[in-house]
Order: structure tokens, then C-alpha cells, then sequence
């Protein structure tokens, strides 16, 4: 295997592999999706191998991207690239958004276009929570409507879904366009990874590759092309205002809090450590996420920088 290392070695280790890739005429294929979707799995089924670290669990098993070892797909060669998922156990989101524009923006920078998307998703999900509906709105605009032609929705977890169950949530997915409905109606498709067999993984990403038109992606066009900051992206001007409306939130708490401090001492209760260490931990959150919010305004190069010094 010669996946990518961590983010100390970024651009050396980046500008070889994608110099490999270029040499070999490889398509390169990103794959995203939740974290436990099964994208590792699906990376070792179709490539034949079990370089990539799997999981039963929905802790995180991939929270660095990693490059497939180049196979064979139909004659032609073809490089997969494991990405870690937006609810990453391990890895806050604006993290996992930089690690991710910097990857796929150094691509572009060096000439390199994604011949495709797969973003895999549970079928067996019962309901598209609001961590899902996040996602799936972040996925969107990291791609772009123009990028969409190229992305294929991979369904997995079919074992845990009986077949109208399966139905009804495709339906759902393909139509509502706070899910994928949006998506779908600029070119992306929905199949169905049922039998999680080699030759299911296979066929999908052949069908992938047989119809890529490669296009840049828009938050490759934003970095690149448009010289824009990360927090001024469409995926990060998603990530921000979830992050503006925790803080929103954080002191809203804190006021109420504030006040029925002010309450428990007009009435002479004087043990108020209680609201003092609730205020306390409020004040902490709301500075972790002003802190998330400050980390996306980098660029490209700014991004780049902090992996060459690992800060």
C-alpha cells in the first residue's frame, strides 16, 4: 500500500502520489460519505485488497485521507482516495473540510481532475438525522451542481433493511431535495451496493467511470481558481453558520443562566456553584466553536503551510 501519510507530509507525499497517478493515467475516484457507511470496505472490494483499516463500529477507523493502491478496472488503472466522513469520531468537521481542500486543491493545482465521486450511504438508517442532513448539504456544495453528473450515492447496509423499507428510503432520498433530491436533479444517481461482493463494487464504480465527464470540484475552483478563504467556500460558509448558530445558542444559555443566577441571590440562596461551573463549561464551548469558525479563514496556501509545519 502507499497511502498517503499524515499532515506533516502532505505536499512531498501529495505531489508524488498525484505525479504517479498522472504518470499511470490513473482515474482518480474520491469516496465520502458518514462515518461506519462503509467506504473502507468498499475501497478493499473493489481494489481486491485489505490495505485500508475497517470497522464494525461507528468510531471512526479513517480520520487521515489515504490513496488505494493503483488496480486494474476494466483495463484502465484506477486510484481510490478514503476519505474521513464530516461526523469523524476523532476529527472536528472544519478539520476534516481543510484536510480535504487541501488534498483535492493541490490536485487541481497540479492538473489533476477527480474522474469521479462515490459517497456512500446506510440504507439501514431508519431516518436522515440531522448530522446526515448536514452532511449531506456540506457534500453538496463541496461538490458543486456541475460536479454532480460525476457522483455516484452508493447505498450500503442492505442486510439491515428489508426491501420496502429500502424503497421507501431511496424514494425519500431522491425526491426530497434537503436530502438528495437537490443532487439528483443536477446528474447524481442512487445504486444500490447490495450484496457488498467484489463484483457488486466493481460493477458500480465501472458504470462510474464509463459515463465521467471530469470536472473540477467547486470547492476546487473556489480555492484555486478563486483564491477564496476556506470560511468563504460554499462547504465552509455551510460549516460556519452551524458554527454562528452554536455560538448563537451558547449565549443564550449563558444569559438564562446568568439571569437565574441573579434570581437564587435576590432570594438570599447563595449556593450557586452549580450555575457558576454550567456557565463555566458554556463559556468553553462557545470559545472551542468562535476558535472553529477563526480556523477556516485560510486559504489554500495558508493551508498547505499549516501541514508542512503540522500546525
Amino acid at each position: 500500500m502507499t497511502g498517503v501519510p499524515s499532515l506533516p507530509e502532505l505536499s512531498d507525499a501529495l505531489k508524488q502520489a498525484l505525479q504517479n497517478v498522472k504518470l499511470k493515467n490513473a482515474a482518480l475516484v474520491a469516496v465520502m460519505g458518514a462515518t461506519g457507511s462503509g467506504k473502507s470496505t468498499f475501497i478493499n472490494k473493489v481494489s481486491g485488497t485489505d490495505e485500508m483499516v475497517t470497522g464494525s463500529s461507528l468510531e471512526s477507523c479513517t480520520d487521515q485521507i489515504q490513496f488505494s493502491s493503483l488496480f486494474k478496472l476494466n483495463g484502465r488503472d484506477v486510484c481510490l482516495i478514503d476519505t474521513p466522513g464530516f461526523d469523524d469520531t476523532n476529527k472536528k468537521d472544519v478539520d476534516i473540510l481543510q484536510h480535504i481542500g487541501g488534498y483535492i486543491g493541490a490536485a487541481y493545482e497540479n492538473g489533476v481532475k477527480l474522474a469521479g465521486v462515490l459517497y456512500l450511504h446506510r440504507i439501514s438508517d431508519n431516518r436522515v438525522s440531522g448530522v446526515t442532513k448536514r452532511n449531506l448539504r456540506v457534500f453538496h456544495k463541496l461538490c458543486g451542481p456541475e460536479a454532480m453528473k460525476n457522483v455516484v450515492v452508493v447505498t450500503t447496509r442492505w442486510d439491515r433493511a428489508t426491501e420496502q423499507e429500502g424503497a421507501s428510503r431511496i424514494s425519500e432520498l431522491q425526491t426530497n431535495r434537503g436530502f438528495l433530491g437537490e443532487a439528483v436533479s443536477n446528474g447524481a444517481v442512487i445504486v444500490q451496493h447490495r450484496e457488498n461482493t467484489t463484483e457488486s463494487a466493481r460493477k458500480i464504480l465501472s458504470e462510474l467511470l464509463a459515463k465521467s465527464d471530469p470536472v473540477p470540484l467547486q470547492i476546487q475552483t473556489e480555492l484555486v481558481d478563486e483564491h477564496r478563504d476556506l470560511v468563504d467556500t460554499a462547504a465552509g460558509a455551510e460549516l460556519n453558520s452551524e458554527l454562528k448558530a452554536q455560538i448563537k445558542q451558547y449565549q443564550e444559555e449563558i444569559r438564562m443562566l446568568r439571569e437565574e443566577m441573579r434570581e437564587r441571590q435576590l432570594r438570599g440562596d447563595r449556593d450557586i456553584a452549580d450555575l457558576r461551573e454550567e456557565i463555566n463549561e458554556m463559556n468553553k464551548a462557545k470559545k472551542r466553536a468562535e476558535t472553529e469558525r477563526e480556523k477556516m479563514r485560510v486559504d489554500l496556501e495558508e493551508i498547505k503551510k499549516r501541514a508542512d509545519t503540522g500546525k
